[in-house]
């Protein structure tokens, strides 16, 4: 069993999660980190102290390094196939002090009744760490083996059991779209800055469009960087109907 084969399993029969540890070094992490936090102004607070800067892709190469690296991107095509989508890309910044936010799993899923199997996953989050993540500065609470369940959330049963993840500048937490979790308060004296991306099979309709993508930018983005964006879906639809039927 290969690596991504082996993420796969744990992500959906396991914790419902997986760290993919030191897939870039610290110094690209904190490049990242200074470049967000530079743009703070243009992003938008959906909470107090919880802000998102969108439009990555067009703002700077780096993002698409991320989006496209080569071990999170094996680990994508293993569980959502090689005709996955890029559904959201966002820089989420928590300011010291910011409040923590709702229990809930990820869209497609509480956009749907509860029942959904776990097995074909419909999604798989992201979460680029910038910096190092820990209990101090908002670790995000997540609750293992929750995504086996229905999908509807328990608050009881997740404040006694759940975890804080953690890990070092420039690694990836990959998990189920299922998987319960909740953004944390951030006690340091420091924003906590990551990268987060979502991934969905073809057939999911992204919550929020991805472009319209300037010439600037195509001209200059990967074959892989293209295969991820609905440039031409329904083109898409019709060669996974030809595949399949």
């Amino acid at each position: 069993m290969n690596k991504a084969t082996e993420t796969k399993e744990e992500i959906l029969q396991g914790p419902g999660f997986h760290v993919l540890e030191g897939l870039i070094d610290v110094d690209r992490a904190n490049q990242v980190r200074e470049f967000v936090l530079a743009h703070l102004d243009e992003g938008q607070e959906l909470n107090p102290g919880d802000v998102n800067l969108t439009d990555l892709l067009e703002r700077d190469e780096m993002f698409e390094a991320l989006v496209t690296h080569p071990e999170l991107l094996a680990v994508v095509h293993e569980m959502l196939g090689e005709d996955a989508k890029l559904a959201a890309l966002t820089a989420k910044t928590l300011m010291p002090g910011c409040g923590q936010g709702r229990l809930h799993v990820d869209y497609p899923y509480w956009a749907m009744d509860p029942g959904m199997p776990v097995e074909p996953a419909l999604m798989l989050q992201v979460i680029w760490m910038m910096q190092p993540f820990g209990p101090d500065n908002g670790g995000t609470w997540v609750l293992p083996g929750s995504q086996v369940r229905d999908g509807q959330v328990d608050i009881d049963e997740f404040k006694h059991a759940a975890v804080q993840i953690k890990g070092g500048a420039g690694d990836a937490f990959l998990s189920h779209g299922l998987l319960w979790h909740q953004t944390a308060v951030n006690h340091s004296t420091e924003p906590r800055v990551a990268i987060l991306i979502n991934f969905s099979q073809l057939a999911i309709r992204p919550l929020r469009e991805m472009g319209p993508f300037s010439e600037t930018f195509l001209g200059r983005a990967s074959d892989e960087m293209k295969q991820l964006l609905p440039l031409d879906i329904n083109a898409e639809f019709f060669a996974r109907l030809r595949k399949n039927y």
